[in-house]
């Protein structure tokens, strides 16, 4: 009877593994295409929003948007999606990647994993003190949008130069052989920071009441082994919950940084060629948001392999 059961049980758990494999399986069959439709019809917007010529009121012109993309489809096979033009000069999309790419990656990768590093250090030191001013500076910044968060360092930085005569670190890039990087890496890392800091610290403290911890500090255990070994290895899979929020922040933010400090990167290859003199490169658009879409994917494996990382070493 007891082997029936056994058997029973573990035929069960291999069916809830299948099940639960098939079910990722289906969600992905529709997220890929749902995605991959969304960018479509995200770069058609300029061309299906037009202005009328007379009034200038809006109106919707999708059969041009779809032409646009019936003709990118058309030009995969031979390459002609994969052309455009950057002022009066032709590029293979394939060659110019490989220039613009490694820039985002960089910035990307960087500033997720030092958003990730210092928001749970700073996050338990706000979940076991009282610095409540501390908190407070914290709050401000996150309520601040990105854009001012950029001019305002810029600002700082250029005040420096002026009162000390010292420039810190380059407010922007003017040539591609001597780029702003330290700057925009600080612009990058405050707000996905910020975030991380406030959710490691939320769930910290609701981690510190459990009963578990209780029973932890009866056994007489130390403050800083209970709280990472403990306490973090139960807050982690909570950030691994939320490394799509913080992706989508750091994604969001290279928009901004690459455009206000003019840094080649991938936005930067959408921003600068998306119109070449009245007319809109509909390919251009659509191979740049989706080298954006690769980026975010290595971009969420490398975090989620670091998360995995510090969950072996404070993991008992």
């Amino acid at each position: 009877m007891f082997d029936s059961i056994a058997v029973f049980t573990h035929r069960g758990l291999h069916v809830g593994k299948g099940e639960l494999g098939m079910s990722k399986a289906v969600q992905m069959s529709m997220i890929v295409p749902g995605i991959l439709l969304f960018v479509f019809i995200f770069a058609m917007m300029p061309i299906v929003l037009q202005a009328g010529p007379i009034d200038g009121s809006l109106h919707f012109s999708w059969g041009q948007g779809f032409q646009s993309l019936k003709e990118y489809i058309a030009g995969v096979g031979s390459g002609d999606s994969f052309r455009f033009y950057s002022g009066k000069n032709e590029y293979l999309f394939w060659e110019r990647i490989g220039y613009y790419f490694p820039t985002s990656f960089y910035y990307v990768v960087t500033t997720g994993i030092l958003s990730v590093t210092i928001g749970i250090f700073i996050g338990i030191y706000f979940a076991v003190s009282g610095a409540r001013w501390v908190r407070s500076i914290v709050d401000l910044v996150g309520a601040l949008p990105e854009f001012v968060v950029i001019l305002l360092l810029q600002f700082v930085i250029v005040l420096i130069a002026k009162q000390t005569g010292v420039v810190v670190f380059k407010v922007g890039t003017l040539t591609s052989e001597d780029p702003a990087i330290v700057l925009p890496l600080i612009a990058m890392v405050v707000m996905p920071t910020n975030y991380m800091i406030r959710n490691v610290a939320l769930q910290m403290k609701l981690t510190l009441k459990e009963e578990y911890i209780g029973n932890a500090k009866a056994r007489g255990l130390g403050k800083v082994y209970i709280i990472f070994y403990h306490a973090l290895p139960n807050v982690l899979p909570y950030m691994k919950s939320d490394l799509h929020k913080l992706m989508g922040i750091v994604m969001g933010n290279l928009f901004i940084m690459e455009y206000l400090f003019n840094n080649k990167g991938v936005s930067m290859l959408i921003f600068a060629n998306a119109f070449v003199g009245r007319s809109y490169q509909y390919d251009i658009v659509v191979n740049g948001l989706l080298a954006f879409l690769v980026l975010y994917s290595i971009g969420y494996t490398i975090l989620r392999a670091y998360l995995y990382m510090i969950e072996k070493v404070f993991l008992r």
